[in-house]
């Protein structure tokens, strides 16, 4: 204390002795303590007064303040519950509870206002919209733009903003919603526009809750320096946005019922003084439970998550980057309406203009048009400049998108569990030009459906649709965007083709799709390769590689595929043909190229090997079989497109079946093949029925050939090799009257060098059987070219004529007993002019009686016969024929019938010649008998021709002959048993082929389980009356009663009996030669019988349903 005192005497000395200094310090107490007395009592109630009277005067809203505090010292003024009322009512339109700033002495020295801190608690604003275009808070907005702007930027700083406990609450009354911003915190730590501070970093925070949902940013700003820059986070959690879909501009014709929005985004600007601005984003948008449905609640979107990443995204720059997007879980419904009009085409009406808007715009915009030069104004518009946009990776993840169109064909198309990823999407909007480096995707399932179809489809006509002419025009005048994708992987997909426009449902299966392709784009002449693998139909095997091209069209593509089921295209042709695929598949492999030439043609073809295997067809009404075959292969196929040409190496068929008939009226059924509209549905292999069983009168039909074609119009065709191998042609004639029947079997061989060269000839070598009798055909022929030329021999020995007896009996007026036919012929076709020789040797021949009846000829055949025939027995004949192939009248078989005719009654006749005796064998081997109504033999028979057999190879000089028979009262009743069998299995066989399984017409087994209730279905199906209960119905009846009504209702004719007796005949034969190894010349077949015609007296105690054997 002494020091200080000691320290201070010479200044008080010093005060003492100056007055003027004395005086002056005297004053500033003064006036500092005034200050404060002025300060703490005065100043509060002035500016208290003053406040309230300007601010009511300047916003029209009547104004109070609590409380004011000042500080003069601290240079601090408080203010307390603040309030500002509505212009009308006594509603709050802003208040405060407390308002504290405190200013820095350093305003002194900078001339500048320094604040020191800023504190506001419990802000709060009512802002209210009362109609579309006008705010509560319109009328402080004009007073704020009416102010005039400042000479110079302002100087100041401010230190420590903070702001807590705010609300604002947003009264929107035209959308009838109210938001409220709650728990808004403001704080920034500094802000100044002093040159000094302007580099200083200002890092403001705000958080709040926005309709409950919490934000928070964050920054750090330089907002007065000469580079400008500013970086601000921003976070908003689980956001509701479903109250914000009110403002939506126009008229919403859809419904949201929810949606969320989570924000982490950090924004980053620069801007240095004379430069472009920056801002980059990085972060995270995610939006999620987003649910679209359309005004009927049917659903459009559902999306559970998007996400969007950025990583350093530039916004302002030529080139934006999203670093991700990720979609989860989305399920898209698109439908396509029987207008044409998709079910998101108008979801949204676009709002009216507003007539207050559009007076303001056109006051706004008047002057500066008016003062725009002439050359302003007709400057044109500019382009838009040019922007890349990328995204780094695309990935959805179980997605399922489901398409409908009701047009005239409905379409339905599914696409479930759908994963898909891709990498590196650019686009370029200045080069035009989209690239995709990588699209993946596994494990997808597609399914398209076909619907029947509708209506015609709609002709959209009403204002706004889209007028396709206009579309293409304005189309063509625009350069098409470059799309180029550099990769696509698609992984064990599984699709189902499903066409429901079709009676009956065409169905295909791909399981599992895997297809990769490489380099694709759109660009002219560009080349990208694309490799596919899938299995289709579960056993079919596709593989697809090789390079494609889009601008122009462009395919050279490796085919490989094998056993594809092609079942599934039945439907598409069914209604138009009378038969019934039962099996098919094909295979090949080769390579397909395809280019597209000037004027838009097809240039290129395919090379390679075709098969089409495993075919089976029935006849849909008998379910007779009626044409298969194991495989038909085209190997080295050559076809190209311009010119059109073919060219094959070799075609093979194998193992094959047909069924060929002449019905009674002299078609063939091959004409039948295709429906008919007129006579509709008809079967193509069936026996028809006559009324009665007399004989067909013997007229000649004239048959026009087909029109002659030049060579000019056939296109080239080279098919150097044709192989036929395992042949079965059953051939039936019933416009003659008994039937006729024969089976061309083991028919097989080659023709070589077939072409449409007209100085080219194919060499044919063919061999066969018919009716176990050996086939020879050889020669050369070339049926391609505009004209017919051929140089033919064919050649049959040993062939059974009681077969035969038929036609004897129609152009000779006798049926055959036995016979043996053998013949070589030679036909030559030059210039349309055919020449024939036509040998016939017959052996053995032995007629039946004379026949009687219309159109029967009277000949003197017996004499003819006997003349004829040589030493042995045998006639040997030449008929040498020929004719123009240009004659309507011409035909080889009727000129044959007339030389024969002409031969035998020229003739004289002669006693006719029989030899043979019986040779005593036993009376358990002169006949076989068979169950009624059957031509199978049974057990008991296999061991009477094993004896049969052995009898005849140990005994070398005997012949034998068989007579089949029929009983006319147990076969009958036995055919119609058979009958019944044959529907049954017949109605298997199509239900069968329905479910799609395959299946041959003569294996197909009824079990006793299937067999009441297909006899059931067959028996509803026939047409004939049946018993019906009290109300009209039809009864159910027991298997036996239906049996007995459709026997009783089936008719069995006479000729059906006779047939019946020549299948027991021929199948005995059959059993001899193939497995009893007897040689066919040494066995003969007699004519039918009916009863025990003509039996001896101990044959006739026999059961007619048998064969009679005897010895020769």
């Amino acid at each position: 204390m002494t020091n200080i005192r000691t320290r201070l005497a010479p200044s008080l000395r010093n005060f003492s002795a100056r007055p003027a200094v004395r005086r002056s310090a005297i004053g500033v107490f003064a006036f500092v303590v005034l200050l404060g007395l002025f300060g703490y009592f005065a100043l509060p109630g002035i500016i208290k007064s003053q406040a309230e009277q300007l601010i009511t005067e300047k916003l029209h809203r009547q104004t109070t303040i609590g409380k004011v505090e000042v500080n003069p010292y601290a240079m601090q003024v408080t203010i307390h519950d603040m309030k500002l009322l509505e212009p009308e009512g006594d509603a709050v339109f802003a208040s405060f509870e407390k308002l504290m700033v405190n200013v820095s002495y350093q305003s002194l020295f900078r001339l500048a206002p320094v604040v020191q801190q800023v504190q506001l608690s419990a802000p709060y604003i009512h802002l209210v919209r009362k109609d579309a275009t006008h705010y509560n808070i319109d009328d402080i907005i004009e007073l704020i733009n009416s102010q005039p702007p400042s000479p110079e930027p302002a100087r100041f700083s401010v230190f420590n903003i903070e702001l807590d406990k705010g609300r604002i609450e947003f009264d929107d009354r035209p959308a009838q919603t109210v938001h409220k911003i709650a728990d808004l915190k403001i704080g920034v730590p500094f802000v100044s526009s002093l040159p000094s501070q302007v580099d200083v970093y200002v890092e403001p925070l705000l958080s709040a809750s926005i309709n409950g949902s919490p934000l928070l940013i964050k920054g750090k700003t330089h907002p007065f320096a000469d580079t400008v820059d500013a970086v601000v986070d921003l976070n908003l959690d689980n956001m509701d946005l479903t109250s914000y879909l009110k403002y939506i501009p126009g008229t919403p014709h859809f419904k949201i019922p929810s949606a969320r929005l989570d924000l982490h985004m950090t924004a980053t600007f620069s801007q240095p003084k004379k430069q472009a601005p920056s801002l980059l984003l990085n972060g995270d948008i995610k939006l999620k439970s987003l649910q679209v449905n359309d005004e009927s609640g049917n659903s459009i979107v559902k999306l559970p998550e998007l996400s969007i990443t950025l990583n350093e995204a530039r916004v302002l720059s030529e080139r934006f980057e999203i670093a991700k997007l990720s979609i989860s879980g989305i399920a898209a419904d698109i439908t396509r309406k029987a207008n044409g009009r998709f079910n998101f085409d108008n979801l949204l009406t676009p709002p009216a203009p507003s007539t207050a808007a559009a007076k303001t715009v056109a006051a706004t915009t008047a002057p500066v048009a008016a003062s725009a030069s002439p050359t302003q104004a007709a400057a044109p518009a500019q382009a838009p400049a040019a922007f890349i946009f990328a995204l780094a990776e695309l990935d959805v993840r179980n997605a399922s998108l489901r398409y409908v169109d009701e047009a005239a064909h409905p379409v339905l198309a599914n696409i479930d569990k759908f994963d898909l990823t891709v990498r590196k999407i650019e686009v370029d909007t200045g080069k035009k030009i989209v690239t995709v480096n990588e699209l993946a995707s596994n494990q997808a399932g597609f399914a398209l459906q076909q619907g029947k179809a509708g209506r015609e489809a709609a002709v959209i006509s009403k204002a706004g649709d889209i007028n396709a002419a206009k579309k293409k025009t304005a189309a063509a005048n625009d350069e098409p965007y470059i799309v180029n994708i550099n990769k696509v992987d698609i992984s064990n997909w599984s699709a189902r083709l499903e066409d429901r426009s079709l009676k009956r449902p065409a169905v295909t299966v791909i399981e599992p799709l895997n297809l990769s392709m490489q380099n694709l784009s759109t660009r002219e002449n560009a080349r990208g390769q694309i490799d596919l693998k899938a299995t289709v139909n579960k056993t079919g095997q596709l593989a697809v590689n090789g390079s494609v091209g889009m601008a122009p069209l462009h395919t050279n593509l490796a085919l490989d595929f094998k056993s594809v089921d092609i079942m599934q295209l039945q439907p598409y042709f069914t209604d138009q043909v009378n038969i019934l695929l039962t099996r098919a598949d094909i295979s090949g492999k080769g390579t397909l190229q395809v280019d597209q030439g000037k004027n838009d043609g097809l240039l290129g073809g395919f090379k390679g090997d075709l098969t089409l295997g495993n075919l089976a067809t029935v006849d849909k009404l008998s379910t007779n079989e009626f044409l298969r075959w194991k495989s038909l292969t085209f190997g080295g196929m050559d076809v190209r497109l311009a010119p059109l040409s073919l060219s094959i190496d070799q075609v093979a068929l194998n193992d094959f079946f047909a069924r060929i008939i002449i019905d009674p009226t002299g078609r063939i059924n091959l004409q039948d093949v295709k429906r008919s509209e007129t006579v509709g549905r008809k079967s193509v292999t069936e026996e028809h029925k006559p009324a009665t069983a007399t004989p067909a009168v013997a007229t000649s039909t004239a048959v026009l050939p087909p029109p002659k074609k030049s060579a000019s119009e056939i296109p080239p065709i080279k098919i150097k090799k044709l192989t036929l191998q395992g042949g079965d042609i059953r051939f039936t004639d019933n416009f003659i009257k008994p039937n006729y029947s024969a089976n061309l079997k083991k028919f097989g061989g080659t023709i070589n060098g077939l072409s449409s060269d007209p100085d080219s000839s194919a060499n044919v070598d063919l061999k066969g059987q018919v009716n176990s009798a050996p086939l020879a055909i050889s020669g050369k022929v070339n049926p391609l070219k505009g004209d017919l030329t051929m140089d033919i021999k064919a050649e049959v020995h040993g062939m059974e004529l009681a077969p035969l007896s038929p036609y004897s009996g129609r152009y000779i007026g006798y049926g055959i007993e036995k016979g043996k036919l053998s013949f070589e012929v030679a036909y030559q076709v030059e210039n349309r002019i055919l020449s024939a020789q036509n040998r016939l040797i017959l052996e053995q021949l032995t007629l039946g009686n004379k026949l009687e009846g219309p159109g029967i000829p009277d000949l003197p055949v017996s004499f003819a016969l006997a003349l004829l025939r040589d030493r042995n027995g045998v006639i040997d004949i030449n008929l040498p024929i020929g004719g123009s192939l240009d004659d309507p009248q011409f035909s080889v078989g009727g000129i044959i019938v007339k030389v024969i005719v002409n031969l035998i009654t020229k003739a004289v006749t002669a006693p006719f010649a029989l030899i043979g005796s019986l040779f005593g064998g036993g009376e358990e081997l002169s006949n076989l008998e068979f169950d009624a109504g059957r031509a199978a033999i049974n057990d008991a028979g296999e061991t009477k021709l094993k004896s049969m057999a052995k009898m005849l190879l140990d005994r070398p000089a005997l012949k034998l002959e068989i007579t089949g028979r029929s009983d006319p009262e147990t076969d009958r009743e036995g055919l119609k048993k058979a009958s019944i069998d044959r529907k049954v299995r017949a109605l298997k066989l199509k239900d069968m082929v329905a479910r799609g399984e395959s299946a041959d017409a003569g294996n197909v087994k009824v079990t006793s389980q299937e067999y009441p209730v297909l006899l059931k279905r067959v028996y509803k199906d026939a047409d004939f009356k049946k018993p019906r209960n009290m109300v009209g119905l039809q009864k159910d009846l027991p298997v036996e009663e239906m049996e007995k009504l459709m026997i009783a209702n089936t008719t069995i004719s006479d000729d059906d009996l006779t047939a019946l007796g020549n299948r027991r005949a021929q199948a005995v034969k059959d059993w001899l030669i193939g497995e009893g190894k007897v040689p066919d010349t040494r066995i003969f077949i007699l004519g039918s019988k009916s009863g025990n015609q003509g039996a001896k007296d101990d044959a006739a105690k026999a059961k007619a349903n048998r064969v009679d054997f005897s010895l020769k």
